[in-house]
């Protein structure tokens, strides 16, 4: 008993806080100094290594936070039915773990219990079970046999993400609430049960389906399908619903959808084929992130706000036709789409975010209209085809590195009504050889032409601009 610290409970009851020794087989003693063990404390076995079977005494009651987190060797470990808790993290990283058996009574698996146990390949859950938790089971990546509690309400956001083993799941009748992310990575996943009398979910062509929302949870890998209707009458598709499924070259969207979430078609690397009803008011972020074949695309006309990162990286885009309805476009919403080699902005715009453009390096031209208010940093930075720019009336800041590495920019009107160029907004731009200054200007970061080896700029007489073509040393003409 000497490699076990004891600390006592309020009911006189003991808790195992640590344990000092070595063994590879270990029994957890059921009392120490006459009274019971009843609760193994947070952190009580953490790390330690050496651990390759555990008993737990059916006097305990309580398995604490992170009570066998990481023990990298331990591939068994008996759970008595009196235990009725398990904490947070209790058995994270535990990655010689292949089987779990869960004590009856059981009812919640707290957050992250079973994360990264990598070779869990079954569990027993009992029927008392009625939540699991956040990232309960998330990166299990050999999981294959579960079946959920008969009577399980909840599974909470990312509960199972990247169990990438698991093939089918049957949604008990009692479950009510499903969280954001849920299977998100389970690349296996190719079919969900579901009774027809299911009072919330319902499958429809193998996708499941929120029944009050309408909304579309998930769609399996089923890799034989390429071509994929969605059903009629959703109104939504979650976050990461289609992520990864590089299969699909072509989706079908009903004329009742009205929002795309955050990353729902994230990574589509096949996926060449999308029209994108009228109907969408919405696309979350990073929603065609790497859809790395979509050449063209044609957005909503009651769209408003294109998301961050909504199409970043889509590496074969080349048109994209923007609704006069758009006001904002965010941070790097088509970064990296290399291929871009036309945009036109409608009447109506008012912002385009930082890096929003970023490394389009085929866009020649770009005009940008009188009611844009504000453009990012960096907005344009590595557009190194972009020879023309023209700036809109209300447009009152060139932001710092807006088109800096534009090393083809050759002619850029600026509109009156500008007062600020911001650091390096014009960096490397080598080929710019000459820039009319709008007398509304009264301020210029010095480095705002570093690089622009053979510009001369336009100054009006006694113009801010004029002074700082001297202090600079700025070939320059006054107009």
């Amino acid at each position: 008993m000497t490699d076990f610290s004891f600390s006592r409970r309020q009911d006189g009851s003991f808790c195992l806080d640590s344990y000092e020794g070595s063994a590879q087989v270990l029994s957890i003693p059921s009392e120490y100094e006459g009274c019971p063990v009843t609760a193994i404390g947070d952190n009580a076995f953490s790390w330690a290594a050496y651990l390759h079977q555990v008993t737990v005494p059916d006097t305990v009651t309580q398995i604490g936070d992170a009570a066998f987190s990481w023990c990298e060797s331990l591939s068994d470990i008996v759970i008595p039915d009196s235990v009725q808790s398990v904490g947070e993290w209790a058995f994270i990283g535990c990655q010689s773990l292949k089987s779990i058996r869960l004590p009856e009574g059981l009812r919640k698996i707290n957050y992250a219990t079973f994360q990264s146990c990598t070779s869990l390949e079954s569990v027993f859950m009992p029927d008392t079970v009625q939540h699991i938790g956040p990232e309960a089971f998330s990166e299990c990546r050999s999981l294959k046999n579960l079946r959920l509690s008969a009577s399980l309400s909840v599974i909470s956001d990312n509960a199972f993400f990247s169990c990438e083993s698991l093939d089918t799941i049957h949604i008990p009748d009692q479950l009510s609430e499903l969280g954001r992310n849920v299977f998100s990575g389970c690349t296996s996943l190719s079919a969900f049960s579901v009774s027809p009398d299911h009072p919330v979910f319902q499958e429809l062509n193998g996708m499941l389906i929120s029944k009050k929302e309408r909304q579309l949870l998930f769609c399996p890998f089923n890799r034989d399908i390429s071509r994929l209707q969605v059903p009629d009458g959703i109104l939504s598709i979650a976050e990461e619903a289609f992520a990864g499924r590089n299969h699909l070259t072509e989706i079908i969207l009903p004329d009742s959808l009205q929002v795309i979430g955050s990353k729902a078609f994230y990574g589509c690397r096949g996926l060449s084929a999308i029209s994108l009803p009228d109907s969408i008011t919405r696309i979350g972020s990073s929603a065609f992130h790497s859809c790395s074949a979509l050449v063209n695309i044609s957005l909503p006309h009651s769209l408003t706000v294109i998301d961050y990162s909504s199409f970043y990286a889509c590496s074969s885009l080349q048109s994209v036709i923007l609704p006069a309805s758009l006001r904002v476009i965010a941070p790097s919403a088509f970064s990296g789409c290399i291929s871009l080699n036309g945009i036109q902005f409608q009447e109506g715009l008012a912002d385009i975010g930082d890096s929003a453009f970023e490394g389009c390096r085929s866009l020649r031209k770009v005009s940008f209209p009188d009611s844009l208010e504000s453009i990012g940093v960096h907005a344009f930075g590595s557009c190194v085809s972009l020879e023309s720019v023209k700036t809109g009336g209300k447009l009152r800041l060139l932001s710092a590195g807006l088109f800096s590495r534009c090393s083809s920019l050759k002619q850029v009107i600026l509109s009156d009504g500008l007062e600020e160029i911001g650091a390096e907004a014009f960096d490397g731009c080598v080929h710019l050889t000459s820039l009319l200054l709008p007398v509304s200007v009264t301020e210029i970061e010095p480095s705002a032409f570093s690089g622009c080896l053979h510009l001369t700029l336009f100054v009006p007489q006694n113009s801010f601009a004029l002074n700082y073509a001297r202090a600079f040393d700025i070939s320059y003409s006054e107009i």
